[in-house]
């Protein structure tokens, strides 16, 4: 699986990086590494993982054309989620999380069935956050890439677990580069 997980590894990383210049080439990418992902994760029994890479896979078309024409046919600017809103979701996240850790856990053989399903549900919220432009998404990805870098280490995933290392960091490079882009049109729009 190694060189599969390479690959899968160097486009997801590829894709993160358009995604902090927000080049709508991160959702063509995107969907080449989650494609590959989903074989990653099956084959390491991490089946909430492996089910998050359809739901990415689906979303890449959703999210590029959101980006190009969501915002009444043009593209939309980066905008603020309110805390009731995301404190909601991540609330209603967790206990999605824990219905599918018990469903893991007396059907199949997965191991780390309660990490694993709280990625795949955190990394629901940040990403439909991530398609909307919304500021808030970049902090979800950084608890998100930590717990896999702890989940993904316990299966072998070396290059993977090296990959959510970057991402990992990459999240508060991504979180500074929108919030200047957001203060920048908020001043340009106050105008």
């Amino acid at each position: 699986m190694n060189g599969l997980e390479g690959l899968a590894s160097l486009a997801t990383a590829a894709c993160v990086v358009l995604a902090v210049h927000r080049s709508l080439w991160q959702f063509p990418l995107g969907a080449v590494g989650t494609a590959l992902y989903f074989f990653v994760f099956l084959e390491a029994n991490l089946y909430s993982s492996a089910m998050l890479q359809v739901f990415f896979f689906l979303v890449q078309a959703y999210g590029w054309w959101f980006w190009l024409r969501g915002d009444g046919g043009k593209r939309p600017p980066i905008r603020r989620t309110s805390g009731r809103l995301l404190a909601l979701g991540c609330a209603t996240a967790i206990a999605m999380a824990i219905l599918l850790s018990i469903l893991l856990d007396a059907f199949t053989e997965a191991e780390v069935a309660l990490p694993d399903a709280v990625i795949f549900a955190l990394s629901v919220v940040a990403q439909l956050l991530l398609d909307r432009k919304r500021l808030e998404n970049w902090p979800i990805w950084i608890v998100v890439n930590l717990l896999s870098i702890i989940v993904y280490s316990s299966q072998g995933l070396w290059l993977t677990v090296f990959l959510y290392v970057f991402l990992f960091f990459n999240a508060f490079w991504g979180w500074r580069e929108w919030l200047s882009e957001y203060r920048r049109s908020e001043r340009t729009a106050g105008a």
